[in-house]
Protein backbone atom coordinates (compact mmCIF):
# COMPACT_ATOMS: atom_id res chain seq x y z
CA UNK A 1 0.00 0.00 0.00
CA UNK A 2 1.44 3.80 -1.32
CA UNK A 3 2.13 5.86 1.66
CA UNK A 4 -1.00 9.21 1.46
CA UNK A 5 0.20 12.07 0.49
CA UNK A 6 0.61 13.37 3.98
CA UNK A 7 3.00 10.69 4.97
CA UNK A 8 4.88 11.68 2.16
CA UNK A 9 5.43 15.23 3.16
CA UNK A 10 6.30 13.86 6.64
CA UNK A 11 9.13 11.85 5.53
CA UNK A 12 10.35 14.44 4.25
CA UNK A 13 10.34 16.65 7.08
CA UNK A 14 11.65 14.03 9.23
CA UNK A 15 14.58 13.19 6.80
CA UNK A 16 14.98 17.05 6.20
CA UNK A 17 16.00 17.58 9.76
CA UNK A 18 18.41 14.57 9.69
CA UNK A 19 20.37 16.50 7.79
CA UNK A 20 21.03 14.06 5.59
CA UNK A 21 21.38 16.07 2.19
CA UNK A 22 21.26 12.59 -0.21
CA UNK A 23 18.66 11.02 1.83
CA UNK A 24 16.55 14.28 1.89
CA UNK A 25 16.80 14.67 -2.04
CA UNK A 26 15.69 11.00 -2.13
CA UNK A 27 12.17 12.43 -0.79
CA UNK A 28 12.31 14.74 -4.47
CA UNK A 29 11.36 14.45 -7.82
CA UNK A 30 14.14 14.77 -10.56
CA UNK A 31 12.17 17.96 -11.88
CA UNK A 32 11.04 19.10 -8.15
CA UNK A 33 9.95 22.73 -8.45
CA UNK A 34 11.22 24.35 -4.68
CA UNK A 35 9.73 28.30 -3.65
CA UNK A 36 10.92 30.27 -0.51
CA UNK A 37 9.02 33.19 -0.29
CA UNK A 38 10.66 36.45 0.40
CA UNK A 39 13.60 39.27 -0.22
CA UNK A 40 16.04 37.71 -2.56
CA UNK A 41 19.01 39.26 -0.26
CA UNK A 42 18.04 36.71 2.28
CA UNK A 43 20.14 33.36 0.76
CA UNK A 44 17.72 30.97 1.24
CA UNK A 45 14.99 32.67 -0.88
CA UNK A 46 13.64 32.10 -4.25
CA UNK A 47 12.76 29.78 -7.02
CA UNK A 48 14.86 26.81 -7.58
CA UNK A 49 14.51 23.41 -9.87
CA UNK A 50 15.71 20.10 -9.64
CA UNK A 51 17.39 18.21 -7.43
CA UNK A 52 20.70 19.66 -7.91
CA UNK A 53 19.31 23.71 -7.37
CA UNK A 54 17.62 22.28 -4.13
CA UNK A 55 21.14 20.60 -3.54
CA UNK A 56 22.54 23.98 -3.17
CA UNK A 57 19.57 25.18 -0.67
CA UNK A 58 20.12 22.16 1.61
CA UNK A 59 23.47 22.89 2.31
CA UNK A 60 22.66 27.04 2.56
CA UNK A 61 20.41 26.11 4.97
CA UNK A 62 22.43 24.81 7.47
CA UNK A 63 25.45 27.76 7.54
CA UNK A 64 22.66 30.43 8.24
CA UNK A 65 20.12 28.56 10.36
CA UNK A 66 20.36 26.91 13.59
CA UNK A 67 16.82 25.14 14.24
CA UNK A 68 15.27 25.47 17.97
CA UNK A 69 11.95 24.78 17.22
CA UNK A 70 9.74 23.33 14.63
CA UNK A 71 6.41 22.00 15.51
CA UNK A 72 3.46 20.81 12.54
CA UNK A 73 0.77 21.89 13.86
CA UNK A 74 -1.99 20.38 11.13
CA UNK A 75 -1.67 18.90 7.87
CA UNK A 76 -4.32 19.37 5.26
CA UNK A 77 -4.40 16.54 2.18
CA UNK A 78 -6.58 16.68 -1.09
CA UNK A 79 -5.61 14.03 -3.72
CA UNK A 80 -1.87 15.23 -4.76
CA UNK A 81 -1.55 18.46 -2.66
CA UNK A 82 -0.87 19.10 1.18
CA UNK A 83 -0.80 22.07 3.17
CA UNK A 84 1.28 21.97 6.06
CA UNK A 85 0.82 24.52 9.27
CA UNK A 86 3.27 25.42 12.01
CA UNK A 87 5.47 27.17 13.66
CA UNK A 88 9.30 27.71 14.14
CA UNK A 89 12.46 29.28 15.38
CA UNK A 90 15.42 29.44 14.08
CA UNK A 91 18.80 31.82 15.31
CA UNK A 92 20.51 33.11 12.29
CA UNK A 93 24.07 32.40 12.15
CA UNK A 94 24.75 35.86 10.76
CA UNK A 95 23.69 37.95 12.98
CA UNK A 96 23.01 35.83 16.46
CA UNK A 97 19.10 36.61 16.22
CA UNK A 98 16.67 34.54 16.94
CA UNK A 99 13.76 34.62 14.41
CA UNK A 100 9.90 32.95 14.95
CA UNK A 101 7.37 32.46 12.64
CA UNK A 102 4.08 30.63 12.26
CA UNK A 103 4.68 28.98 8.13
CA UNK A 104 2.65 27.55 5.63
CA UNK A 105 4.10 25.16 3.00
CA UNK A 106 1.99 24.30 -0.10
CA UNK A 107 3.32 21.14 -1.54
CA UNK A 108 2.32 18.63 -4.35
CA UNK A 109 3.17 15.05 -4.08
CA UNK A 110 3.66 12.44 -7.29
CA UNK A 111 4.84 9.16 -7.83
CA UNK A 112 5.41 9.38 -3.59
CA UNK A 113 7.60 12.17 -3.86
CA UNK A 114 8.05 16.06 -3.20
CA UNK A 115 7.20 17.45 -6.88
CA UNK A 116 6.69 20.98 -5.35
CA UNK A 117 7.43 22.57 -2.50
CA UNK A 118 6.40 26.60 -1.62
CA UNK A 119 7.40 27.41 1.87
CA UNK A 120 5.54 30.69 3.25
CA UNK A 121 6.55 32.34 6.20
CA UNK A 122 6.74 35.95 8.07
CA UNK A 123 9.08 36.81 5.43
CA UNK A 124 9.76 40.56 6.78
CA UNK A 125 10.76 39.16 9.58
CA UNK A 126 13.22 36.61 8.23
CA UNK A 127 14.86 39.88 6.39
CA UNK A 128 14.98 41.83 9.22
CA UNK A 129 16.66 39.07 11.68
CA UNK A 130 19.36 39.21 8.42
CA UNK A 131 20.44 42.46 9.31
CA UNK A 132 22.96 43.44 10.86
CA UNK A 133 22.58 45.44 13.99
CA UNK A 134 23.59 48.69 13.58
CA UNK A 135 25.50 50.93 16.56
CA UNK A 136 25.26 54.63 16.37
CA UNK A 137 28.21 56.94 16.83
Amino acid sequence: MADTSSQVVQNYFDTFFTHDVDKTLDCLTDDVEWRVQGATDVPTIGVRHGKEEVREWLQLFPQHFEPLDFEIARMFENGDQVVVIGHFTHRIRDTGKEFSSDFATICTVRDGKLAAYNFLEDSYGLWDAFQSVSTKD
